[in-house]
């Protein structure tokens, strides 16, 4: 049976609405403002600026309401609980997308006066509950989201168990003193769940009085409707004042304080989207239900074009009691009209289409097409060169002592193309897709399932947004496909010949001619591949890895050095065409091996696009693409776009898919050109990540190691038959992160390198720090950016990883150490934002509650000489960047650097990171520093990582 599952809202944006209501003459009733002045009202004590009045002329809503998903329902028939707004600006356009709020992003509740900072006490004034919610559709809970408060279950509506831990900041805004309330989570809240906000009035302003709820609150509430269509609205507000004064009376029940703001939220549960592309078939069932709520939902939208959403769900309700009723002889066909026989017909035809079996073998045949699947992917590579003639080894060869240079001559690379899927938009003609582009819902996957079930007919139709937009995120975790692009990959190895050049760490523990691993490299922002190549040129000769690296999205070979590190080549398109092409002809298509080899050849160099990732496009001034040479080319320059927040997490999302593939594909490569592949089948497979690669790598990381997704998506391999039946996905031995971090939009905003060109932006666009636009800015772009933020994934990648390595450069002006206490002022404390932060959430995972006492997570600080098994923070000296360590030393000990006087030469703490990363990567503990080498450092805020120390308010 299905219940009432939409609060039927007659209200939606506050444009165009007038024709819906009375003339809007001053004192009428169906006036949505309420007009008369209340000369009574003490405007001396403080309230919260709240105005829950959808449809007045200035509503006030925290950011995070739960009516921001609401308003939608009744403006259109096939709605899927996003956020409606209409205005125009990148926040807008941001709420537009949303399916839910932020795991970790702080938000502020602003009042119209100065409150007293001690009053307000996190647990004892202000209150951030669990609420627990009913299937929004009985039975099916997947159906629909469970957006609507209307669901919350009376009888037991709290989850006190689950309170999360949090800290109510007071802060000035918008150039107020004390007048806002701030709710920082300390650890990520629980993803897809609804919340109740509560400040009492215990809180008092800075004269002492208690504050009182909002006039509006009030009014609207509590006093007369001044127009029907709020109705619901009002529902709505005394349900959140009803469940906050039954816990008050609960919980303090002597001298019980009232509520004095109360309303709920949910978060969102996008994570899952990254997720269903790991293991799609985990999702299958979920998927199931959404299309047969929606087939159901269709039968009547059909016989009834005329209603909204709301109405819609309602008269399935209405439709689905008659069919049961009519089925068992209880009701007169006669006594229906017309219009709901044909619903009861159109409903009873679809049953048997949409039966539980007929789903599912539905959906399977869309795994691996129109469902992402991570599998081996076309590859080819040329000929292997000695390391020692690319550029950089050359030079560094001038110094014969050199050991880089050293260990170049027991190293060959290998340059290559993989083909990975597309799941961004092009650039199209002019250079707008790369930053217009995000990743939209399968139409694809809606139109095959239509023609499995019914060939010829559509039967469903996916929920969408006000729009018409199929939307991805938790609700609808899968991606359209939009292009195949192949790629350059670079490959550093060990000489695997057993001659004398064969590196003495090279036991052939896997097998004759192969590494003791293979390791994914992933770089950080604004470089490229070759920024692998020290370090990996030192990991395969010390430690026998063979090293794959790749761009990260828009990014790629490019100005006068031709890379940041110089000696690789650009993928060119015709060449690598040439070069496929004589491969293919050396071939036997008769041969069936060889035509399988021919095949996935012929795929690599068909693909929508070849070359380098950023497309040709750099970045103007105005964070717009244009077209430009080589030369003039900054690689990533587009990657982080304000201005398009949903570009900028698909960026990121792009980068964790393609590492799925890469992880996936590497058993298949071909790098000793025999065109047999499987050169590296059986290797074990590791990773490392540095800054943005660590970002990208933490997320990609938990999903490769998380037990349930991995088994599921090898059982997706057997049951497929061959050749996917011959392979496994890897599940990660070692993970190595450098100089990464959490929470990435407050990590913008309080990272010295990176912040200035973000804020001076927003700043231009009249979006302050220390106002509330500002604020709601920075929390829409978080509720964007959760689906693939390291915030939400570390405790499981710490839960299911032991040999995990992850460092600090204490002082990092990239990756700030963290925010919490020193924010980048005026930036307001951001407990989730930097690396340690990460660490401690790792150490959770791992078992541990406080990251300072190094019992889970291991830490190796300054004056640490016996070193540590993994997994192990390890903390280096950064008090000058020019000679001790910086961000960039693990990818470039010597760099150009203005600052430095030229240029930074941190090559001691260089060789450590080499050596314990090498360490890591063999499953072995991890050395402290030489005793000729003082590398090490000492985080002074360790303690305070999110607040574990209990630390007094920033």
């Amino acid at each position: 049976m299905f219940k009432k599952t939409l609060i039927s809202l007659a209200v939606a944006s506050s444009v165009g609405l007038t024709g819906c209501f009375d003339s809007g003459e001053t004192g009428a009733n169906a006036n949505p403002d309420y007009l008369i002045e209340d000369t009574t009202i003490d405007t001396s004590i403080v309230r919260p600026i709240y105005d829950p009045n959808p449809i007045a002329a200035d509503p006030k809503f925290p950011i995070n309401a739960d009516l921001i998903l609401l308003l939608g329902a009744t403006q259109s028939a096939n709605y899927d609980f996003t956020g409606l707004s209409s205005g125009t600006s990148p926040a807008d356009d941001a709420v537009n997308d949303l399916s839910g709020f932020s795991t970790s992003g702080a938000f502020t509740l602003k009042f119209d006066g100065s409150l007293n900072p001690v009053s307000v006490q996190a647990g004892a004034t202000v209150f951030l509950l669990p609420v627990n919610v009913a299937d929004a559709v009985e039975g099916v809970p997947e159906a629909l989201p469970n957006t609507n408060p209307s669901g919350i279950i009376q009888s037991n509506p709290f989850d006190l168990a689950a309170i999360p831990n949090f800290r109510a900041d007071v802060v000035s805004i918008d150039g107020g003193s004390d007048n806002a309330i701030r709710i920082v989570p300390l650890e990520p809240l629980a993803e897809g769940q609804k919340y109740l906000v509560i400040a009492t009035n215990n809180i008092v302003g800075a004269d002492g009085q208690p504050i009182e709820r909002s006039v509006q609150d009030v009014n609207l509430a509590d006093g007369p409707l001044g127009n029907p269509a709020l109705a619901n609205v009002k529902s709505i507000l005394q349900a959140s004042d009803d469940l906050a004064t039954g816990f008050l009376a609960q919980a303090i029940p002597q001298d019980t304080p009232e509520s004095a703001l109360a309303y709920t939220f949910t978060t969102n549960s996008d994570t899952d989207v990254l997720r269903a592309m790991m293991a799609p078939a985990a999702f299958g069932p979920a998927l199931g239900q959404k299309v047969g709520f929606t087939a159901q939902l269709k039968a009547v939208r059909d016989n009834y074009p005329e209603l909204n959403f709301s109405q819609l769900t309602d008269k399935l309700g209405e439709i689905a009691v008659f069919a049961a009723q009519l089925g068992a002889g209880q009701l007169d066909p006669a006594t229906l009209t017309a219009q709901e026989l044909a619903a009861v017909t159109a409903l009873a035809t679809i049953t048997p289409l949409t039966e539980p079996a007929d789903l599912e073998a539905a959906i399977g045949a869309e795994i691996g097409d129109t469902l992402h699947l991570p599998v081996p992917r076309p590859s080819f590579f040329n000929a292997a060169e000695p390391a020692t003639d690319l550029a950089t080894i050359q030079a560094l060869a001038a110094d014969p002592t050199n050991a880089i240079a050293q260990a170049a001559q027991q190293v060959q690379v290998s340059e290559g193309a993989i083909a990975l899927p597309y799941f961004q938009s092009l650039p199209g003609e002019t250079g707008s897709g790369i930053v217009t582009g995000s990743w939209s819902g399968s139409t694809s996957l809606e139109e095959d399932l239509n023609e499995n079930l019914a060939p010829g007919q559509t039967i469903f139709s996916f929920l969408r947004d006000i729009d018409g937009t199929l939307n991805v995120n938790g609700y609808f975790p899968f991606p359209e496909q939009n292009a195949t692009t192949t790629v350059p990959v670079v490959v550093f190895h060990p000489v695997l010949d057993g001659s004398a050049a064969q590196p003495a760490a090279c036991q052939e523990t896997n097998g004759v001619g192969k590494p003791e691993g293979v390791t994914i490299f992933q770089h950080g922002i604004t470089v490229d591949r070759s920024v692998s190549m020290l370090p990996a040129i030192l990991l395969a000769q010390s430690a026998c890895q063979t090293v794959v690296a790749i761009d990260q999205p828009l990014h790629g070979l490019a100005s006068a050095s031709t890379g940041t590190v110089a000696g690789l080549s650009v993928l060119d398109a015709d060449a690598l065409t040439t070069d496929v092409e004589a491969a293919i002809n050396l071939l036997d298509p008769n041969d069936p091996d060889q035509a399988a080899v021919i095949a996935q050849l012929n795929a690599l160099i068909s693909a929508d696009y070849i070359g380098e990732r950023h497309f040709g496009y750099t970045a103007n001034a105005s964070l717009q693409p244009v077209q430009a040479p080589l030369a003039d080319i900054s690689s990533g320059s587009l990657f982080i776009n304000p201005l398009n927040m949903m570009n900028s997490r698909d960026n990121l999302r792009q980068g964790v898919v393609d590492l799925l593939n890469v992880a996936a594909s590497i058993q298949t490569f071909d790098i000793n050109k025999d065109f047999a592949p499987g050169d590296l089948d059986g290797v074990p497979v590791n990773f490392i990540g540095h800054s943005l690669g660590g970002i990208s790598g933490t997320v990609f990381a938990s999903l490769a190691n998380d037990a349930t997704l991995n088994a599921t998506l090898n059982g997706t391999y057997a049951q497929a038959g061959v050749p996917l039946s011959n392979f496994t996905f890897p599940t990660l031995n070692s993970v190595v992160l450098h100089n990464t971090g959490g929470q990435v939009t407050r990590l913008i905003e309080n990272s010295p390198d990176i912040s200035g060109q973000v804020l001076g932006g927003l700043a231009d666009a009249g979006v302050t720090q220390g106002t509330s636009d500002f604020e709601s800015f920075f929390y829409t772009f978080q509720s964007i950016t959760d689906a693939g933020d390291p915030v939400n994934f570390a405790e499981s990648l710490g839960a299911s990883t032991e040999d995990l390595l992850i460092t600090e450069v204490v002082g990092d002006s990239t990756v700030p150490n963290e925010a919490n206490v020193n924010p980048l002022s005026p930036a307001f404390s951001a407990p989730l934002a930097g690396t340690e932060p990460l660490m401690a959430l790792l150490d959770l995972g791992a078992g541990g509650s406080n990251l300072a006492d190094g019992a889970d997570l291991n830490l190796l600080q300054a004056g640490d000489t016996s070193g540590s098994g993994t997994p192990v923070a390890v903390f280096f000296d950064g008090s000058n960047p020019c000679t001790t360590a910086n961000h960039s030393t693990f990818v470039a000990p010597v760099a150009p650097s203005e600052a430095c006087g030229g240029s930074a030469d941190t090559s001691a703490a260089f060789s450590v990171m080499v050596e314990q990363t090498a360490r890591a990567l063999s499953g072995l503990s991890v050395p402290a520093t030489p005793s000729n080498i003082d590398a090490l450092g000492t985080s002074p805020t360790l303690a305070n990582a999110l607040d574990q120390d209990e630390q007094l308010v920033p």
